[in-house]
């Protein structure tokens, strides 16, 4: 390519091919001069294409007055082979960006590489999603080896209590008051030792609560069910626990258990805020609408603290002395992953937590 290389590139078509693209694109020869820059180039160096070419690119494009020094164009022209490389820069609106530079030799008629094209592309989105793709692996996998933990962990657990109901067993030998003092202390052990294998239990039960056996599932027969399961305890508290519904069969696409371990929980929570109040009373009504079964579970208990309204769902948030802070966050998963939402209000006068469900013929296995 000779000294007059600069006026060599006046070529119509190769500038038309050159500014439909997107990424600003640089053709520069030995002396680091741009011979030739598409439109995309030209708005980065934001300057007319005439006070550009010729200069060196060093100079236009990072207003530096010595290479850059991630160029590569020194070993592009010594080997005659692409090359690429990344680097950071703050852009012009002020964010650290990410940038790939490639360098494609361009062989003159001589078969002397005496050009070169560099490509300048923003990556910053590319890396973002790479790191984001990386950290969520990264807690997929810690998740699973939390679950294994959390299963090899019950099993101490379990030998614990069994060990601290035989030293109770061995403490009858011992006089009234030695009895009285360490049976105080193991009571406290298993009962920290048992919301343990609860908190663990309830763990590996989240874990899985996305992983659904689907079936067509009348949520009239399950909601029957759960409230004659919960029956004893309502009536220990007395509480009176309403079931009702207009129409002989709601049916969704669901997994029986799953939505069964929702519902328990949330009629549980009820029963519970309602213990100990005159009377209190939950009603669970469903009805049907727009395709969705619509479930309310509404009480007439003191209501949720306005402060607190915002982290029920949280994972580990509890105001229950023996809670574990994940059913409320369960229940919202297992509803999520059968493609519903959960929703609540509440006030002095109580609260009513909302759950709809994409709605569904009867099937050959309903």
């Amino acid at each position: 390519m000779s000294d007059n290389s600069l006026q060599q590139w006046d070529y119509p078509l190769l500038q038309q091919a050159l500014d439909s693209i997107a990424d600003s694109i640089y053709i520069i020869n030995r002396r680091y001069q741009i011979v030739c820059l598409n439109q995309a180039a030209s708005r980065r160096v934001d300057k007319e294409n005439s006070a550009i070419i010729g200069n060196r690119c060093h100079q236009m494009i990072f207003d530096q007055a010595v290479p850059c020094p991630f160029c590569r164009l020194d070993k592009v022209f010594a080997a005659g082979e692409s090359e690429k490389t990344n680097f950071s820069l703050l852009d012009t609106d002020g964010r650290n960006h990410v940038f790939e530079l490639s360098f494609y030799p361009i062989l003159d008629p001589g078969c002397q590489f005496e050009a070169c094209m560099v490509m300048f592309r923003d990556i910053t989105e590319n890396v973002g999603l790479f790191s984001e793709i990386s950290r969520l692996k990264g807690l997929a996998a810690m998740g699973e080896y939390a679950a294994e933990l959390t299963h090899e962990i019950r099993n101490p657990l379990n030998s614990i209590e069994i060990q601290m109901m035989l030293l109770k067993r061995v403490m009858q030998g011992l006089p009234e008051d030695a009895q009285h003092e360490v049976n105080g202390i193991i009571d406290v052990v298993r009962l920290e030792n048992q919301r343990l294998n609860l908190l663990a239990s309830d763990f590996l039960l989240m874990k899985k609560s996305r992983e659904l056996s689907l079936t067509t599932v009348d949520i009239n027969a399950l909601l029957s069910e759960v409230v004659s399961l919960l029956k004893l305890e309502a009536d220990r508290e007395k509480v009176v626990v309403d079931l009702s519904f207009a129409m002989s069969h709601n049916l969704v696409r669901g997994d029986w258990d799953k939505l069964k371990q929702a519902f328990v929980n949330l009629v549980k929570n009820g029963i519970e805020a309602l213990a100990g109040q005159e009377s209190g009373r939950l009603d669970v009504i469903i009805a049907s609408d727009n395709n969705r079964v619509i479930i309310d579970f509404i009480d007439n208990g003191p209501g949720i603290p306005y402060a607190e309204q915002l982290k029920i769902f949280n994972l580990f948030y509890t105001t229950k002395p023996a809670g574990t802070g994940i059913g409320l966050h369960l229940c919202r998963d297992i509803i999520e992953a059968h493609g519903g939402d959960i929703s609540f209000m509440s006030d002095e006068n109580g609260s009513a937590f909302k759950i709809k469900l994409p709605q569904t013929e009867l099937s050959a296995d309903g």
